[in-house]
């Protein structure tokens, strides 16, 4: 009977501990991606095309957001027809850090970004 009562205790401190660490995940989660904290944290997302010659910066936080590069580059390449021909992608330049827990807003309702192709920076 003992045994079944120290079993059912562990148990229960276990889920305890459990849904206390998901509980302060979720406060860190609304802390750093809704609160003012989350344009300090930010992380500057970086794009270039193929060969380089069109690079451009979203600033965290503030400056431009993803449609303006969107936007920027298809103006590029509109006063660069030379660049349209072939392979005209637009590429991130930053590596996805999921353990960015304050990046986790712009991962799931903005993901677009994050599904560019990634070029490795020389």
């Amino acid at each position: 009977m003992d045994l079944v009562i120290t079993k059912h205790l562990k148990f229960v401190l276990m889920n305890k501990k459990v849904k206390y660490g998901l509980w302060t995940l979720f406060i860190v989660f609304l802390l750093t991606n809704y609160t003012p904290l989350s344009y300090i944290l930010k992380e500057n997302y970086t794009y270039s095309n193929r060969d380089g010659s069109f690079t451009i910066s979203e600033e965290g936080g503030k400056g431009f957001n993803y449609e303006t590069v969107i936007r920027r580059y298809a103006t590029f390449l509109c006063r660069n027809p030379e660049k349209d021909s072939g392979d005209n992608r637009l590429f991130r330049t930053f590596t996805v850090k999921p353990w960015y827990i304050w990046e986790w807003h712009d991962m799931i309702f903005h993901s677009e970004r994050f599904w560019l192709p990634y070029k490795e920076v020389k």
